[in-house]
């Protein structure tokens, strides 16, 4: 592992954090017989390409000091999400699959794509209604988040029973890389750290130390009772959202655009916080069953890349 310091633009700590990051999860995968040993490989690929653009923006940085005001101010804007670390984005690889779905419709600077960090949204969750961020309300254990995106649940219902009946199936790569990592934590767990009464992780990890599944949808509250949806929903009931906090769309605007009553969005998001794939599916009503297996061969088309199952 290597590291790139900015001289002068004071990125080094933060630039430190994401290579630490970056390394920590896939070592962890690969160490637990979880992953190949190919994986290791995305680190430099990934990381180096980020320590050149910090080089390429420190230089920008230096010049814009000595030219004034006006031209350190330009650069800052035009440099502020490099800066924030938002802007730390990854090209495609095994880990960044951007051939997955269309792009999420609408120029903005808040939709996913894969390789990019999660945007900060709001939603609320189903089981206390408490408002919460959305991109850290669950906490980081190495694990992959699955997010469901449902705007409805009326017409989806027999599609989103398909897929979760579909994941947990034996010919799911998901459910075997499941059973892999669950026997791995049960021989050697996690350390235990002093948040862990605080984050509740086992809230997290009902049913897989390798997935967390998370349904988000703008159906009301009164309209949604958690006993009548999939098992695999019911067991994530911490990470079940109500997209009803932020006005104009809510998060599944800000995140993908435009989302129809019809479709299922999936996106899988890697252990480090960054988008892996999106996956969109129209008219689920219309072929369920089909659609949800889909789902699932998508899932495992993706995560077969890197997993062992």
């Amino acid at each position: 592992a290597g590291h790139c310091h900015s001289a002068l633009a004071a990125q080094g700590a933060n630039t430190s954090m994401h290579d630490s990051f970056n390394l920590a999860w896939k070592l962890n995968l690969v160490a637990r017989d979880l992953a190949p040993r190919s994986l290791l490989a995305t680190y430099e690929e990934e990381r180096k390409k980020i320590a050149q653009d910090l080089i390429n923006f420190d230089a920008a940085h230096v010049t814009a000091f000595s030219e004034g005001d006006e031209a350190l101010a330009r650069n800052f804007d035009e440099n502020i999400r490099f800066i924030s670390g938002v802007g730390a984005e990854y090209s495609p690889n095994i880990l960044n699959q951007m051939g997955s779905a269309p792009l999420p419709t609408g120029s903005s600077e808040h939709r996913l794509k894969p390789g990019a960090l999660l945007t900060p949204a709001q939603v609320s969750r189903y089981v206390d209604a408490n408002p919460v961020d959305i991109q850290l309300d669950i906490p980081p254990l190495s694990q992959f988040t699955v997010y469901i995106f449902a705007p409805t649940l009326g017409s989806i219902r027999k599609a989103l029973d398909s897929l979760c009946k579909n994941i947990k199936g034996q010919d799911s790569l998901l459910s075997r890389a499941t059973a892999r990592a669950n026997q791995s934590y049960s021989a050697s767990p996690r350390p235990v750290t002093l948040m862990d009464d605080y984050d509740q992780l086992e809230r997290y990890t009902p049913l897989s130390q390798l997935f967390t599944y998370s349904l988000v949808t703008r159906t009301a509250k009164s309209d949604v009772e958690i006993t009548a949806l999939p098992p695999l929903i019911q067991a994530s009931r911490w990470t079940f959202y109500l997209d009803d906090v932020m006005p104009g769309g809510g998060c599944t605007e800000k995140w993908l655009g435009d989302v129809t009553d019809d479709e299922i969005v999936i996106v899988n998001v890697r252990p480090d916080g960054y988008v892996g794939s999106i996956g969109r599916w129209g008219n689920v009503g219309a072929d369920a069953e089909n659609v949800g297996r889909k789902m699932m061969e998508w899932l495992d088309e993706y995560y077969g890349t890197f997993l062992k199952g």
